[in-house]
């Protein structure tokens, strides 16, 4: 798993491991859910995404289990003590670290959603413009095209 307790702070480091039932089944699925998110980004970054695409299962089964465990605990709020307890600052922070690394995840993303969109369009712009109809001859005896042709569309369907 991902060292996350590097900048754990010294008031939450004794709920790292005392912590139980569903409350420490959600620190180490939050846990494992970053470090199965920073592998798949890291993969991305790295341009190798049938590689990032073995993960989806496993994260998949991540997910929902993390679900579970939240609805549980939303359910049975008692097991992690009061309010402000410490468990519950411990539980934050952890998850706090998890929505740093999926916000950095959605951000390559979206950035690769954006190049991959962007080169469709080109090629779809070029192919249309290579396969329009001749009419005859403009001024200057130059080819003319016709105005009206639709655009071919090409379309991406994968996911990552």
């Amino acid at each position: 798993m991902a060292p996350m307790n590097t900048d754990l702070p010294p008031e939450l480091k004794p709920f790292e491991t005392s912590l139980t039932g569903p409350g420490a089944k959600l620190v180490k699925l939050t846990k494992s859910l970053c470090d199965l998110i920073s592998r798949e980004t890291t993969l991305l970054r790295e341009r190798k995404t049938k590689s990032a695409q073995t993960l989806h299962g496993e994260k998949s089964k991540l997910i929902a289990e993390y679900k579970n465990t939240m609805n549980q605990l939303q359910v049975n709020e008692h097991l992690l003590g009061a309010k402000d307890s410490g468990e519950r600052k411990y539980i934050k922070f952890v998850t706090e670290r998890l929505r740093e690394v999926i916000r950095d995840h959605a951000r390559l993303v979206l950035r690769l959603k954006s190049v991959a969109e962007g080169l469709i369009k080109s090629v779809g712009e070029e192919v249309a413009k290579q396969n329009r109809p001749i009419v005859g001859y403009g001024n200057n005896a130059a080819y003319q095209v016709s105005r009206g042709a639709r655009p071919m569309s090409l379309s991406l369907n994968q996911v990552i």
